[in-house]
């Protein structure tokens, strides 16, 4: 691959046309003000949003592992299409198309700060090409309070267009964000592009690609689109010739810059429209590309290697046309093949690579963003293989995406709006019964009791404003809790007849002689109330509901509740049928006292009960595995324990596991349950996300049940 300066490319390196430049910059002007949204200059820069954090009734995204809360901040009106967003300190930086930058703090406020990036896009009054634009912005971290800022981006030479890298010292003092010293231009791209080749088609230099990543000190890179040259060449000799493929020019390459020299070097080729470029735990770097009508790509980066572009395509050309240079149509023949391939296209845009601790089951996962489907892709992947990929529908065009420091994924919209998209707390979901899948592992809550408290309110509901009402207790159609000696059930989206039914409460005291006289003989206390009783304080509003309840003073060991349905017959009989719902609690004291004592922690006098690796087994392996001698996705477990890996009547299983030639045993089969993929390399299994502590009472519970 060649090595060439990056300084700006003279004349001579530009794509020309015989085609009239003003007749095609006229009519895409008109086009370009016809579809962006009218909006003064000034009009925009007081367009200010704040995020809407802890509404009352946000919305909800359902997606097979979580339920997805976003939150919505406003920004200025785009006037044309790109930008991007990049995560610092607890801050998120936006690049506008056009290149304004703003900074949106944690509290979902923006600032925008007063410096531009260097386009020249009013040399010659309003450029009005949608497609001249900020492409990516990357900050590279100096110190405790200086980062330096990467931009690529159009530039307007007069003559022709110029895609650039621009950088510049951002910093941090006392909580303001500033830009320090001027631009530098790090890089240019050769060449120059004619302004009929930008335009061609309409599409005024859409194809830009321009994501970047780190490669080491000192180093950076970046995926170069095509700028529709190849379409405009194909239509200008009707695909006689073949395409003409410059090998030292970046278009359509994946190329290294070398900041302190300014030299760049080309790494890959073969690239259309690059939108996204991430790189995963293990150094793989992953890249997203638009390909033509069908043949959106998901591609494995690797040095010294083609992917085709422009002689394949697994797409063809626009109007259902043949495109020319592909011997076979449809294929992706003698080059590099993408990782996946989407027929019809989905608009692919960027992608990261997710570890966030919001969404523990999402580790590793690709999330994509797409501006056609206006949707997030997320991706699983076993070694270099897609295995699946669901579609996670937002509503809006997704341009950019990035993770949070604290987790939350954020997305730039082309509707001008950042999202950030957090795992929905529990309470406010709309499914948070205990089985709940959306309830795995969580344990926060956003609904605030004083939003539920009307005015004026009951002093006993009024004292618990300041609860600190984290996790629930019991978490049900109710979440419950305790506090100061009061029973709380709270619950969002709720009117007056979720109250009108009879709840019942089970109490064991820690110590048996705080149960009351008439209770001794069932061993617990029993407290069975409606809301309307005497010590039963109450509040209803647009924004939930809560009861609550006096208790006893001492302490508690185990806590049974519920709710049952008042039935009156029409002969004015009252019954009560039920429960609707109901939960149990434990005190953490009561398990420490079965532990200290040595006792089995799923057995008691008289019987057995729930094995705590049921639970596990139902939430990691129930949907591929039957405890009953039928198989399902994968074998069934009946009688694993002694059964030789791989040898069960009806199954055909992998070579990975048959070659093992072992007999399961408890240890053996807890190992292949915590790492499946290090204990048979080649398993189609993937892994459970589980502890090694996990994955052994999953094969207890196994165990118990030969």
């Amino acid at each position: 691959m060649s090595q060439t300066s990056a300084q700006a490319c003279p004349k001579s390196r530009r794509f020309r046309t015989p085609l009239s430049t003003a007749l095609v910059a006229a009519l895409l002007s008109a086009l370009a003000l016809l579809l962006s949204r009218p909006a003064s200059t000034e009009a925009a820069r007081s367009s200010v949003g704040q995020a809407v954090l802890f509404a009352t009734d946000p919305p909800f995204i359902a997606s097979h592992l979580y339920m997805i809360q976003p939150l919505a901040v406003e920004l200025e009106q785009f006037l044309a299409r790109g930008g991007a967003i990049e995560p610092f300190d607890d801050s998120l930086l936006v690049a506008t198309p056009r290149g304004r930058l703003a900074v949106v703090d944690a509290h979902g406020t923006v600032e925008y700060l007063p410096q531009t990036v260097p386009m020249n896009a009013w040399a010659s009054g309003w450029i009005p090409w949608i497609g001249f634009r900020v492409a990516d912005i990357l900050l590279h971290k100096h110190s405790q309070d200086r980062y330096k800022l990467f931009v690529s981006h159009h530039y307007y030479t007069e003559e022709c267009v110029e895609f650039r890298v621009s950088s510049t010292s951002l910093q941090l003092h006392e909580g303001q964000v500033s830009l320090a010293g001027g631009w530098k231009t790090e890089f240019t791209a050769e060449p120059c592009i004619e302004f009929d080749i930008f335009l061609f088609g309409g599409r005024g230099g859409i194809q830009s690609g321009g994501r970047m990543l780190m490669d080491g000190p000192g180093r950076l890179l970046i995926v170069v689109g095509d700028h529709t040259y190849y379409e405009w060449q194909e239509e200008a000799d009707r695909g006689k010739n073949g395409p003409v493929v410059e090998p030292d020019f970046h278009l359509g390459k994946l190329v290294r810059i070398h900041l302190s020299s300014g030299s760049a070097e080309v790494i890959a080729a073969g690239l259309r429209n690059p939108q996204g470029l991430a790189r995963d735990r293990q150094g793989r770097m992953w890249q997203t590309e638009h390909g033509q009508q069908g043949g959106d790509e998901l591609n494995l980066l690797m040095p010294e290697t083609h992917y085709g572009w422009p002689y394949v395509t697994n797409g063809i050309n626009y109007g259902h046309s043949v495109w020319r240079y592909n011997p076979v149509q449809g294929r992706h023949d003698g080059y590099e093949k993408p990782v996946f391939a989407w027929i019809p296209s989905i608009a692919v845009s960027s992608l990261i690579v997710s570890d966030s601790p919001l969404f523990p089951l999402w580790q590793n996962d690709l999330l994509i963003g797409s501006l056609k489907d206006r949707s997030l892709f997320r991706v699983r992947l076993h070694a270099e293989r897609v295995v699946y990929i669901e579609k996670i529908f937002i509503g809006s065009r997704i341009r950019d995406i990035t993770q949070m420091p604290d987790g939350k994924i954020a997305v730039l919209t082309d509707d001008a709006r950042v999202l950030f998209l957090r795992r929905a707390p529990v309470y406010c979901q709309e499914n948070n019964a205990w089985w709940s899948i959306f309830t795995h592992d969580a344990g926060e809550v956003c609904l605030d009791i004083s939003d539920i408290l009307p005015d004026p309110a009951d002093p006993a509901v009024l004292s618990l404003q300041n609860a600190r009402l984290d996790s629930p207790m019991i978490r049900s159609l109710f979440n419950v809790y305790v506090e100061d000696n009061r029973l709380i059930y709270l619950r969002g989206d709720c009117t007056e007849d979720d109250l009108s039914h009879r709840f019942f409460l089970h109490i064991t005291p820690a110590n048996a002689d705080d149960l009351a006289e008439e209770n001794r003989q069932h061993g617990f206390n029993i407290y069975d109330f409606n809301a309307s009783d005497e010590h039963v304080t109450t509040a209803v509003s647009d924004a939930g509901c809560i009861a609550s309840y006096p208790l006893p003073a001492y302490d508690i060991k185990h806590v049974y509740t519920g709710q049952v349905i008042r039935a009156e017959s029409p002969s004015g009989e009252i019954s009560w049928r039920g429960p609707v719902w109901h939960g149990a609690y434990s005190s953490e004291d009561d398990a420490a006292e079965e532990e200290t004592t040595g006792a089995t922690p799923y057995a008691q006098e008289g019987g057995i009960v729930d094995h705590p690796g049921e639970a596990l087994f139902a939430a990691k392996c129930a949907s591929c595995h039957n405890l009953t001698p039928e198989h399902n996705v994968g074998p069934h477990l009946k009688n694993v324990i002694g059964r030789r890996a791989g040898n069960v009547e009806g199954f055909n299983a992998s070579a990975a596991i048959t070659s093992l030639n072992i007999l399961w045993t408890r240890e053996k089969l807890a190992e292949f349950i915590t790492a499946p993929d290090t204990f048979a390399p080649g398993t189609t299994m993937g892994g459970l996300t589980v502890s090694e502590e996990e994955a052994g009472l999953i094969a207890d519970f196994l165990a118990s049940q030969q």
